[in-house]
């Protein structure tokens, strides 16, 4: 469970709602039903804690986790009341931070709760991909790459290519502890690869070597090797979650983009610096698309 990152926003927005240590403070009973912990005059009860997790975390705390929880929450709070003390939360910078957070804070809530109802995946759409998708199914892929941190890194890896083997590139340039073995991978098989490779892997012949891909770990170039009959013949229901996090994540994006669009029809969207307008250069992917685990429980309908 991400503990340590509940108590931190738990603090961030403790300090914005009491107005960085200038609001009202909520009056709190001297003893509640349900109390957990104190600490000076702020109770944690197990209202609160039940407020403090998220919906995707509700599942029942064993007596270690919840100590730790205890112990975390107690930490936190003796630092939260000491920084206000200090008069910490007066600087125009946490101010600033703060407000920012509980923006974002709000912001993700509210995309998580679109994206909840929007993002359901039937049976037959999983039985429907997997028909579609069959063949890449029956086949492994022995896949190399080469794997840098820029894209100015990987533009220079494409022109070393011009005039030196793959190997020898993957064996020089990439950051992979596999570049070791000339950047190879091995056999890979539909669902046990990253999407952004699925993405073009399929569509590559034996000995092509691909454009410029991005991912989370970094820029690739990857060469397909070669291919070969899957050595384990793959069924629906060996595959199934799989195809269910997959369809769930593509509903995700596409319900967010929806979403986004529909708030822009509605509100006025104006980049004054140009240099940040978006059509104007690329920018990563926003975070709010993934504001958490992928949740696909519940999400099947017959």
């Amino acid at each position: 469970m991400k503990i340590g990152g509940i108590l931190l926003l738990q603090g961030v927005l403790i300090l914005a709602v009491v107005g960085c240590g200038k609001g009202r403070k909520e009056a709190l009973p001297e003893r509640r039903s349900g109390g957990i912990a104190r600490v000076g005059e702020e109770f944690l009860t197990r209202e609160h804690l039940e407020y403090l997790m998220p919906e995707s975390e509700h599942l029942p705390l064993t007596e270690q986790e919840k100590k730790q929880f205890l112990e975390r929450w107690v930490n936190t709070e003796l630092l939260y009341q000491e920084a206000i003390r200090r008069g910490l939360g007066d600087d125009p910078r946490v101010r600033t931070r703060l407000k920012a957070f509980e923006r974002e804070y709000l912001a993700d809530h509210l995309v998580y709760l679109e994206l909840r109802d929007r993002t359901r995946v039937t049976a037959q759409e999983i039985e429907r991909y997997f028909d579609e998708h069959r063949d890449e199914y029956l086949y492994e892929y022995r896949v190399s790459h080469i794997l840098v941190n820029t894209l100015e890194e990987a533009e220079n890896v494409k022109e070393l290519l011009k005039t030196k083997s793959f190997s020898w590139v993957a064996n020089h340039h990439s950051i992979d502890p596999v570049a070791r073995r000339e950047g190879d991978l091995g056999y890979l098989t539909k669902g046990n690869m990253i999407p952004e490779f699925e993405n073009v892997i399929f569509s590559m012949k034996p000995g092509e070597i691909s454009d410029i891909v991005s991912s989370d770990f970094g820029y690739h170039i990857i060469k397909l090797v070669g291919m070969r009959e899957a050595l384990v013949k793959v069924s629906l229901d060996d595959v199934r979650q799989n195809i269910l996090n997959k369809l769930v994540i593509e509903k995700r994006e596409q319900a967010y983009r929806d979403f986004l669009d529909s708030l822009k029809t509605t509100m006025d969207v104006e980049y004054i610096d140009r240099a940040f307008d978006p059509t104007v250069f690329s920018t990563v992917t926003d975070s709010l698309l993934f504001p958490g685990p992928v949740d696909t429980q519940g999400v099947i309908e017959e």
